[in-house]
């Protein structure tokens, strides 16, 4: 009986969370299955993107907590 690769599969296999056996199959599948070789190279690109998304907050969201935080300081009761 032959193992339906699902997306979550290959999922599994971008982030290399896949045994040995279960890479050799997701690969030849891979090669087979047009449609699951979309979806690949789809999850691929997208997570390289999301890589490339700024992580920090902006210069002006920063400045922005920094005065938030020092009004409470201005508040507090000592």
């Amino acid at each position: 009986m032959t193992k339906t690769t699902t997306r979550d599969d290959v999922l599994r296999y971008i982030y290399k969370e896949t045994s040995d056996e279960e890479t050799r199959a997701i690969q030849k599948q891979l090669l087979m299955n047009a449609a699951l070789m979309d979806f690949y190279n789809q999850m691929v690109e997208t997570i390289s993107r999301i890589s490339e998304l700024q992580l920090e907050p902006s210069p002006r969201s920063q400045d922005r907590l920094i005065r938030y935080s020092a009004a409470l300081k201005a508040e507090s009761i000592t």
